[in-house]
């Protein structure tokens, strides 16, 4: 497989091929680490902390473009726009494993093109055209258009006028079900003016040899051995909605509850009615995607994508808004749009927390009634967020700078990460879950926590793995450092490998990496073991906190809001529960990583995981 990234410097501009230095790719893999690499090569003599450094990084993941399952995931990393840390978003669909069969293993873009521009993957290189004719288009629109004038054996990552416009949270779009999201890629992209990205479909080979068969045959039969693979399979990831509203888990209305009982109407379930066909990535046998049509009534004959579950408890539970079909309208016009569906129904979560209280009266929203579960206003306040006008100009800037803007008490209510919006499961019922948000390198964000073996796994097996049978009791702190040092490990591994999470720890769940380990022995005929490819993951974590912490990051910035800390859970089955001992248990991690108690790598842990070396050749050789 290609490990070669392409050099483009927009400004100039100039492209180069370089080969990425084995050292990198024997001790990041690639995705992720290797992404996070780059950055930290790159961006060492960024002299204005403040600037975006204007350098983003396509990676893909070791295993992409090969026949393992779910390996097509590309990772996509910079200076987050929305938080001034590390930024990145990772997506699947087929722009990965078509740009490595095209002989890249990722690409380096650095500068400010002078006009809007496209970047053109083709023949192991790349060429930069012109991107004005598709200026203002939405993500649709704008792949349409690029299909049609290069053909349609191309694929594209684009973005949507919210991106042109540089809204913190804007979203970089693959096809209609794939999205790399969070932390504002789109808005980066933006800034250095480019509208998309092209790739023509690879058709280099796959190894297919016996062995790599028959290890991927295994691990396809692990992920439908999982007791939980038939309902993944045909509700997709909205499946766990009924489940988690009966637990008390969700942050329903901006966390002012966390049951309702109209959770039943954006469940799977009720998804699954509106379901024509379903979709899922290369190899993958879940196949978690698919294509809605609405049969009747009001919006009879529209199309779109079903939404993820974090967009449905991002629009539905935290909105307050409990109607399947606006859901799904909602989520394909962010889509559309290019805004992160998370972070969106954070702000408008939090501007609708406001008006109940009359902190923002209609005077400041633009005589917009910003009331719980108020479908047309949530989508013009959705229009004003991605075209900067309005009140969707001060609520676009995200729940931490609209807050610090606008005052009057409204800090109290904005619900963040280093900047991310969190996403709906409450942090006080799920304390695994938000010691993850606390400390995770890009912000509240379960997609890099992944602590799911809190609410699964029994406590014999929490003190076989963590030390302590309450590690996986999900309303306690005790022993939640271990599993969440193992649980982001874990994540940051499978990043490396461009392997998606879903199969791997939503399904199978052993959080051990030894059946991933397999695949990468005969699929790549690397020799590793599950211990090995933990390591990796944590050499990463290392990395992403120097990185941080050369952006300016400290212990304040890993910390859960004040509210969640003071505040008890008011109702419910969690009734009584706060964050209460959230900065001991961050602490805590800080030491089981082997940072000091401010949170800095020291020399002992860089030398250990063989990150200190890593960190002073150049990543291409």
């Amino acid at each position: 497989m290609s490990r070669n990234i392409v050099e483009i410097d927009l400004s100039v501009p100039d492209v180069s091929l370089f080969a990425v230095h084995p050292e990198g790719i024997s001790k990041l893999l690639g995705g992720r680490g290797l992404a996070d690499w780059i950055l930290y090569r790159e961006m060492r003599g960024c002299t204005d902390p403040r600037s975006l450094g204007n350098v983003l990084v396509l990676s893909n993941g070791f295993l992409t473009g090969s026949i393992a399952p779910g390996s097509t995931r590309l990772h996509i990393g910079g200076k987050s726009p929305q938080t001034g840390f590390l930024g990145y978003a990772n997506v699947g669909g087929t722009f990965g494993d078509d740009l490595q069969r095209s002989g890249l293993q990722g690409a380096v873009i650095k500068g400010v093109a002078p006009r809007l521009s496209l970047v053109y993957f083709r023949e192991g290189g790349a060429v930069l055209l012109d991107g004005e004719p598709y200026r203002g288009l939405t993500t649709g629109e704008a792949e349409e258009r690029i299909r049609k004038d290069f053909g349609e054996d191309i694929d594209c990552l684009v973005i949507g006028p919210a991106g042109e416009s540089l809204v913190p949270f804007s979203v970089i779009r693959h096809g209609p079900h794939n999205t790399a999201a969070r932390s504002g890629m789109g808005a980066l992209m933006g800034a250095m003016n480019l509208k998309a990205l092209i790739v023509r479909r690879g058709r280099g080979g796959r190894n297919r040899d016996a062995a790599a068969v028959a290890a991927v045959k295994e691990y396809v039969g692990h992920v439908k051995a999982s007791t939980r693979y038939g309902r993944f399979a045909s509700l997709g990831v909205p499946e766990c909605a009924e489940s988690s509203n009966e637990a008390g888990v969700l942050g329903i209305r901006n966390f002012n509850d966390q049951q309702d009982a109209r959770a039943v109407r954006i469940s799977g379930e009720k998804f699954s009615e509106y379901v024509t066909r379903l979709r899922g990535c290369y190899g993958c046998p879940v196949r978690c995607k698919a294509d809605i049509e609405i049969g009747g009534g009001k919006y009879r004959g529209y199309r779109g994508a079903r939404p993820e579950w974090e967009t449905v408890s991002s629009l539905g539970f935290k909105c307050g808004l409990f109607d399947a079909e606006q859901v799904m309208r909602l989520s394909d016009l962010c889509n559309s749009l290019g805004i992160d569906t998370v972070s969106t129904g954070g702000v408008l979560a939090f501007g609708m927390d406001l008006y109940q209280r009359g902190i923002v009266t209609g005077e400041d929203s633009g005589g917009i009634s910003l009331t719980w579960g108020n479908a047309p206003a949530m989508e013009e306040m959705i229009r004003q967020i991605a075209s900067r006008t309005g009140f969707g100009s001060v609520l676009g800037m995200g729940v931490k700078r609209a807050a610090e803007l606008f005052g009057r008490g409204s800090e109290d209510f904005a619900y963040h990460v280093k900047g991310i919006e969190i996403s709906t499961t409450d942090p006080r019922s799920v304390k695994g879950a938000g010691l993850g948000y606390a400390v995770c390198s890009r912000g509240a964000d379960f997609n890099n926590v992944y602590a799911i073996p809190e609410q699964r796994w029994t406590p014999e097996r929490g003190l076989e793995q963590f030390g302590s049978a309450e590690s996986v009791d999900r309303k306690t702190y005790r022993g939640k450092e271990d599993l969440v040092k193992r649980s982001t490990a874990v994540c940051a591994a499978l990043d490396c490998l461009g392997l998606c999470k879903i199969p791997s720890l939503s399904l199978i769940g052993d959080f051990d990496l030894e059946k991933e380990a397999d695949l990468v022995r005969a699929v790549a005929g690397m020799e590793v073991r599950g211990a090995d490819l933990l390591e990796a993951g944590e050499r990463v974590l290392h990395l992403e906190r120097l990185l941080n912490i050369s952006f300016g990051l400290t212990p304040a910035d890993d910390q859960l809001p004040e509210r969640f800390v003071e505040t008890p859970v008011p109702s419910g089955p969690n009734r009584g529960l706060r964050a209460d001992h959230a900065a001991a248990a961050v602490t805590a991690y800080y030491r089981v990583m082997g940072w000091t108690d401010q949170g800095v790598p020291g020399g002992e842990v860089l030398r250990s995981s063989g990150l200190d070396s890593l960190l002073e050749i150049s990543w291409k050789v």
